[in-house]
């Protein structure tokens, strides 16, 4: 009997010990889970989101829009110049640039804003409820921004500057056709700036 309850207790020390490694691994499987979960979302160079991201919260912003009214401006942005940026003084200057232009982007947006690195050089921002007017204030005041910032790499000094275009969410839009739209939009601004 005295074997049986020896036995028990070194059995059950065992079980306890097998939990909290099992504890120890599970929880290092969810930090893994949630690194995953932040690069499968985000943009690593910018801290932004990414394209995934933007697109499911389009689908999204669509969604609500068309049920119950609400508006939603669709915001694209191409830096200016980047290329020949890249061409005269490296790749690492063109990242500095891109890394610039999202801290302003962060800096000057509102918590319920989606921003987001599209592709190389372009963003989208998704904004809730501002009328037309106040879209294209919000899109001077960042231009405006841009033109400010001091970005320098190594020793040269680097202008940052975006053409920026945007349309809003309609009654039958889909993700496709809302990003063609914005940049079409965008490179008509583009256009308008030679």
């Amino acid at each position: 009997m005295a074997n049986n309850m020896h036995q028990n207790a070194e059995s059950s020390e065992q079980v306890c010990a097998n939990c909290d490694v099992l504890e120890q691994k599970i929880s290092a499987l969810k930090d893994d889970l949630a690194q995953m979960e932040q690069y499968a979302y985000h943009d690593v160079l910018t801290g932004l989101s990414n394209r995934r991201f933007f697109v499911e919260s389009l689908e999204s912003r669509i969604s609500r829009c068309q049920r119950y009214g609400d508006n939603c401006a669709v915001l694209f942005l191409d830096v200016d110049n980047l290329k020949a940026i890249n061409d005269r003084h490296g790749h690492g200057a063109g990242d500095v640039l891109l890394a610039r232009l999202a801290d302003i982007l962060k800096v000057h947006t509102r918590a319920s804003d989606v921003v987001a690195r599209i592709g190389g050089d372009e963003f989208g921002m998704l904004l809730d409820n501002l009328d037309a007017d106040q879209v294209v204030r919000k899109i001077a005041f960042l231009v405006d921004q841009f033109g400010k910032a001091n970005c320098t790499y190594e020793s040269a000094s680097l202008n940052l500057g975006a053409a920026v275009g945007y349309c809003f969410v309609g009654p039958k839009d889909t993700v496709g056709g809302l990003m063609s739209r914005a940049d079409a939009a965008m490179y008509r601004m583009k256009d308008k700036a030679q």
